[in-house]
């Protein structure tokens, strides 16, 4: 069963169980989740068109961001349809109205790109919609638009700022001036942060959902690799790919796995990869995590520290190529893969060799100024899926990640599920490659008097400085899913770290009252 097959079932259980409260205002839309939207629109106090209409202003207030790529052209005729459909028969379920915005690497099949932020793909048609957005499609949700990324994933360029696209431009953070966006899934999350949609889906092959939710405060989670289908998304690595939300909630998140969290962690065991992370014990984040652990303990569950595994010194002796040799190769074979299905291909290109041509070759795409080191990488002989070395590395990224790595320790230590501050470094880069479950809970912010940071790239943006967020991230071995949920909704119930804290440094302001004052349609 997929993720949105497991949505849907989550959100119509809830939404048959749930006495409807008394709603006297209309709510604000950074404070909507998908709950309260269903229940609005259930209870008559704004429509689909209500909401698409205030979500497409809000798109166009916060184009400074670069967050949305482009808007589905027929969402405000999908919302009439549906609102209409809900007065003559009733609610497909709590989804039906619902808007959505959706990566530009997932494909929808309608009068929307597909084109992984680049100019080589535009007006390429897959030969299949994505299977996630035809199941929304089925739940009555609407597809809102596409999202902005880093041009083919983060896999063009090495000196790439993360969630820049040729297309979309640079897309920016929410929480400080000029500030970096991470990526790839970039546009999903700055969507999510603002409230431009109810939720957002991105990829992830390694950091691509939970990075840029961290830096926007939001909840981004990655699935077990398995758990949906990434048929009808432009591929990384089909072994390493995955779809997941990004959403402004955690209760929002285990809905989508009909997972019902609890915020009791009796008998549950938590352990702290410490050795995983190199960070200053007096850092605002450090102490902001050891709170977090005293949180943790304080709704019964068992923290380990120094829940280590054997072979973490092993693995960070290892060259970024080495720890990334098996994606990287997996590339040039799985894009051509995908190419040579496509239904139209109006440059045709159908392998990695070809795409580096017309990226050089196309004014559009901003070569030389922006590199392409990582397609280079990828087109090497030395990267060959059929080679000793790929078996090799195949064999030792199972091992890092099985029992010399975070499965090793898990058994050790007998944990359920594991935790460390922020979502860069070993643990995380371990458990893509093992296709492990992650997921990224706000931790706090970064305090007045922090010095900003510049990120040493071509664009200067900054990187860290006050107000900007930082988080937890919780994960465990495959499809365990209902623990990692557990886990981080008690934490997210109990810190309220949601609740405080800034707001981003500009949002859109308009809303749904501001809507249904002056009846305005798009």
């Amino acid at each position: 069963m997929t993720v949105i097959s497991l949505l849907i079932s989550a959100l119509t259980s809830a939404f048959s169980r749930a006495k409807l409260r008394t709603i006297t205002d209309l709510p604000p839309l950074l404070n909507l989740t998908i709950e309260s939207a269903a229940e609005g629109l259930q209870s008559g106090l704004f429509t689909s068109v209500d909401l698409v209409t205030a979500y497409l202003a809000r798109i166009e207030e916060a184009s400074e961001f670069n967050a949305v790529l482009e808007v589905n052209q027929q969402a405000i005729d999908a919302a009439h349809r549906l609102d209409e459909e809900r007065k003559a028969s009733g609610s497909r379920g709590p989804l039906h109205e619902i808007p959505i915005l959706v990566k530009d690497n997932i494909a929808t099949q309608d009068n929307l790109q597909c084109s992984a932020g680049s100019y080589a793909l535009l007006g390429a048609k897959p030969t299949v919609e994505s299977s996630v957005i035809s199941k929304l499609r089925q739940a009555g949700a609407i597809i809102l638009g596409k999202t902005n990324m880093s041009e083919w994933a983060n896999f063009r360029g090495q000196n790439i700022s993360a969630g820049w696209s040729p297309r979309g431009g640079q897309t920016l953070g929410t929480y400080y001036a000029h500030s970096r966006s991470d990526g790839s899934s970039a546009g999903s999350a700055v969507a999510t942060a603002l409230e431009l949609s109810v939720a957002a889906l991105g990829t992830e092959t390694w950091g691509s959902i939970v990075d840029p939710a961290e830096i926007q405060n939001v909840v981004g989670l990655k699935p077990s690799r398995g758990l949906i289908g990434t048929d009808g998304a432009v591929p990384i690595s089909k072994g390493q790919d995955v779809i997941g939300p990004l959403t402004r909630t955690v209760k929002d998140a285990a809905y989508m796995l009909n997972s019902w969290p609890s915020t009791d962690l009796t008998g549950i065991t938590i352990g702290i990869l410490r050795s995983c992370f190199n960070k200053d014990p007096k850092s605002a984040l450090m102490t902001s995590f050891e709170s977090a652990m005293g949180i943790l303990r304080s709704a019964g569950a068992k923290v380990v520290d120094n829940a280590n595994f054997p072979a973490v010194d092993e693995f960070l002796k290892l060259s970024s190529e080495e720890r990334g040799y098996v994606r990287t190769a997996d590339f040039k074979r799985d894009i051509a893969a995908y190419l040579q299905s496509l239904e139209t291909n109006p440059n045709n290109l159908y392998s990695l060799d070809e795409i580096i041509n017309f990226t050089k070759s196309s004014h559009l795409e901003g070569y030389p100024e922006q590199d392409i080191g990582n397609f280079l990488l990828s087109q090497s002989a030395v990267f060959d899926v059929d080679s000793e070395d790929y078996t090799r590395h195949a064999e030792k990224e199972q091992y890092f990640g099985g029992d010399g790595g975070i499965l090793g320790a898990m058994k050790q230590h007998g944990l359920d599920v594991f935790v460390v501050p922020s979502t860069i470094g070993v643990a995380t880069d371990l458990a893509s490659k093992m296709g492990f479950p992650l997921i990224s809970v706000p931790l706090g912010f970064w305090p007045e008097g922090t010095p900003v940071q510049i990120e040493d790239k071509k664009e200067g943006h900054v990187s860290g400085g006050p107000g900007i967020p930082y988080c937890l991230a919780f994960g465990t071995k495959a499809f365990s899913e209902d623990e990692l949920l557990q886990v981080a909704y008690a934490f997210e119930q109990l810190s309220k770290v949601c609740t405080k804290g800034p707001l981003p440094y500009h949002a859109p302001k308009t809303e749904l009252k501001d809507v249904q004052k002056t009846g305005q349609k798009i």
